[in-house]
């Protein structure tokens, strides 16, 4: 569900993202429409085929003025994907600080990385020889970085046809700053069922500099994605479509409804 590319195995690209500053486009932070309320939300992880592959719930607390949210997946086969994020939504949402982990036999690298913008510092975890190591760098980070919120983000998405462009922190071989956008999305998707009532976004990831023109040489230009949310009054997460990491399987995510403390 949190779109980010792989760190990319390939020298030549990972050579040529560290000579350059990646230009993102500029985007303004994203406007609160619907706020994300206090919640346990519950998933199902499915292959294309209908396969279940594990579960998922999202747990999401208020903590003074900031709010809190905790998405985890877990995998028949042992797999962990859990991203925590922290974030503010008075005018407009803004990131505080994002980790992702991925771990187990579903990932064929696993991922450790924290995205924290008031210091404006990344730390990830490299893995080399059998040895984990812990880097970090300081990054200029822009005030629209929506690395953990996207599925927040499509609930207020605005209506028409201009749909969203945020940044995103991504790891290849270091972090690199790349634009998300967020359109509406109107093709025919084989193998999968419509949901009525729902609008859907194709959400893609835009390159930049020596990134953008090596990575479709070496099939590394990442996947888009597709999600759903209601269309009501109070709209909510319905579906995701898309793998978890670059060149990874295409994976289903279905909500099973979000369950409201009382």
């Amino acid at each position: 569900m949190r779109l980010r590319i792989r760190a990319l195995h390939c020298c030549t690209l990972v050579l040529a993202l560290s000579l350059i500053a990646p230009a993102v486009a500029l985007a303004a932070p994203v406007a609160v429409h619907r706020r994300q309320e206090p919640m346990h939300q519950e998933f199902v992880l499915r292959s294309m085929d209908g396969k279940t592959l594990g579960n998922g719930e999202e747990i999401s607390i208020d903590q003074g003025n900031q709010t809190r949210s905790d998405l985890a997946f877990r995998f028949l086969d042992g797999s962990i994907d859990e991203q925590i994020t922290t974030f503010t939504q008075g005018d407009v949402f803004r990131l505080i600080n994002d980790h992702h982990i991925q771990k187990g036999p579903s990932f064929p690298a696993p991922l450790d990385m924290t995205v924290d913008v008031p210091s404006g510092t990344v730390t990830w975890h490299e893995w080399k020889n059998g040895k984990d190591r812990v880097q970090s760098e300081h990054m200029t980070l822009p005030n629209d970085v929506a690395n953990g919120l996207v599925p927040l983000l499509a609930e207020n998405v605005p209506p028409g046809p201009s749909g969203l462009v945020v940044s995103w922190v991504a790891i290849a071989g270091k972090p690199l700053l790349v634009t998300l956008t967020m359109q509406p999305d109107r093709a025919r998707i084989e193998g999968v069922t419509p949901l009525l009532h729902a609008h859907r976004y194709l959400l893609h990831v835009e390159l930049h500099g020596l990134a953008f023109l090596v990575a479709p040489l070496i099939n590394r230009q990442p996947a888009d994605l597709r999600m759903w949310v209601t269309d009501d009054a109070q709209p909510s997460f319905l579906r995701m479509l898309g793998p978890f990491y670059q060149v990874g399987p295409v994976w289903v995510v279905d909500s099973l409804g979000p369950e409201m403390p009382r």
